[in-house]
């Protein structure tokens, strides 16, 4: 009897506990998986967000991040100070999709923390991460460069009239390290102090050194001539050809001309002068550096170096043999070689008195003897085109343009070895030249009088001639034959 009160005692108490248990799953469950409200002790970029649902919590966090936005940061080196704010340097935060990604992270955390933390006594932090703003930080990195940077100088070479090639020493450079830089700036939105950031400057050393130059030699070397008395076009060859002075190709590196000379512009120095155009010759900026490409051509040849792009002019020019230019336009055609020797290669260019010459140093076991040559196949004539130009004077005539002719030529390079033998011929291009076609200006023809014979049939038809002697004046004098317009036809002066 006492035990089948105990039993059902037992039982009762089972199903209650099981009741409650329940009722307690029921209620957790609602309260964790079903409500609307961020739970005790989260914060979003340092916000406490508990009790607050999400349209809430984006009210309080987007007045947060207005006073983040206005954090002070300080960029220093030396006594070089930047002064900007957070907001300036930083993406804006979209604040819905910010605040509904925690939500759903909030979503996954496990049953077991949420309940050791009901009390909200644990911080539950979430920060959403700092967006930096590229295009900023890279005109930042420009501006500080230029201020802060200085380029690092390979040592070069000078030729002494008494101690022969000398080598001067280089000098490092210094960069700006903007990566190292950033990585000292905050990476999430949380509550932050006025920030002092150090400049990361780092030290850049010159791409050759001393020893490099001192076992260096003369491998080739070619020259061109121009008129000095030509201003402008000196003008944009000397400053092209200073541009590739002191350049070293590294071994297997690809030299560009466009990219080491830049872009020809106002801005960037050169002038109007003489260049071809559609075939023409016509004022443009930078007229006189195709001669340089072409100088340089000629000794990348000469110390049988690899070409990798080359382009004849579309009419021959004087300054070298036909078949051996190389013509340049900047964003369209290049002139690129290759360093195929196993050591740096310098170059060398001199202007004055009329003579560009460009010399290629390197390696003396790279040296060898080398023969450029050209032959011209075909010789396409140029024609005489005359224009009429109103502001001559009539019979006048002015040669704008003076003709030559176009050719179709090929050029060769053979290559000795050591014992002066023929080790290697080969054709470099076959090149077509238009001609040049004479332009003749002329004045206007000159007007002659009216003739009777050279009317047309029909106004001769329509001309009556009178005889004066039977013909009837009337109250007029009679004067000599003289010949009138029929009435069915007009009068001419």
């Amino acid at each position: 009897m006492v035990g089948d009160k105990i039993k059902r005692g037992l039982v009762y108490f089972l199903v209650i506990t099981a009741g409650i248990t329940a009722a307690l799953t029921l209620y957790f469950y609602q309260f964790f998986c079903h409500t609307d409200y961020f739970l005790p002790g989260v914060a979003i970029a340092s916000v406490p967000v508990g009790g607050q649902d999400r349209n809430q919590a984006a009210a309080e966090i987007e007045a947060h991040l207005y006073d983040l936005y206005r954090t002070p940061v300080t960029f220093y080196y030396q006594d070089f100070n930047h002064l900007t704010t957070l907001g300036e340097l930083a993406e804006k935060v979209d604040i819905n999709q910010a605040v509904d990604e925690i939500w759903q992270q909030e979503q996954k955390r496990s049953i077991r923390s949420k309940l050791l933390n009901l009390d909200g006594s644990q911080q539950i932090a979430y920060a959403p991460p700092i967006k930096y703003n590229q295009v900023i930080l890279e005109k930042l990195a420009e501006e500080w460069n230029e201020l802060l940077g200085q380029p690092p100088e390979n040592p070069r070479l000078e030729v002494d009239r008494t101690e022969g090639l000398v080598v001067v020493p280089g000098k490092d450079g210094k960069q700006v390290n903007i990566e190292a830089t950033w990585e000292r700036m905050p990476k999430n939105w949380s509550t932050l102090d006025e920030l002092r950031i150090p400049i990361v400057i780092d030290k850049v050393y010159p791409t050759i050194s001393e020893a490099d130059l001192q076992v260096m030699g003369e491998l080739s070397s070619y020259s061109t001539w121009y008129n000095s008395g030509e201003v402008d076009r000196t003008h944009n060859l000397t400053r092209a050809a200073t541009a590739i002075n002191g350049r070293v190709i590294k071994p297997g590196e690809i030299f560009s001309f466009n990219q080491t000379v830049g872009a020809r512009s106002f801005e960037t120095g050169y002038r109007d002068a003489m260049v071809i155009v559609s075939g023409r010759f016509e004022p443009g900026v930078g007229g006189g550096i195709c001669q340089v490409s072409s100088t340089l051509y000629n000794a990348v040849l000469l110390a049988d170096l690899e070409v990798v792009e080359r382009h004849n002019h579309a009419l021959a020019v004087a300054y070298v043999p036909v078949g051996l230019d190389a013509t340049v336009a900047y964003g369209i055609q290049d002139f690129r070689f290759k360093n195929n020797t196993g050591h740096p290669i310098y170059i060398h260019t001199a202007t004055g008195g009329g003579r560009l010459t460009v010399t290629l140093y390197g390696h003396l076991s790279n040296k060898k003897r080398v023969e450029v040559s050209s032959v011209i196949d075909k010789v396409i004539p140029f024609q005489e085109i005359r224009q009429e130009n109103p502001a001559l004077q009539p019979g006048e005539e002015k040669i704008e343009v003076k003709g030559f002719p176009g050719y179709v030529a090929r050029s060769f390079k053979r290559v000795f070895d050591e014992n002066g033998d023929l080790a290697q011929q080969v054709q470099l291009a076959t090149d077509y030249y238009n001609p040049l076609h004479t332009l003749i200006y002329t004045g206007p023809k000159l007007s002659t009088p009216l003739d009777f014979a050279d009317m047309p049939q029909d106004y001769q038809d329509d001309i009556t001639t009178v005889d004066i002697e039977n013909y009837d004046f009337g109250d007029e004098s009679p004067g000599t034959e003289y010949q009138v317009p029929s009435d069915s036809g007009e009068g001419y002066e």
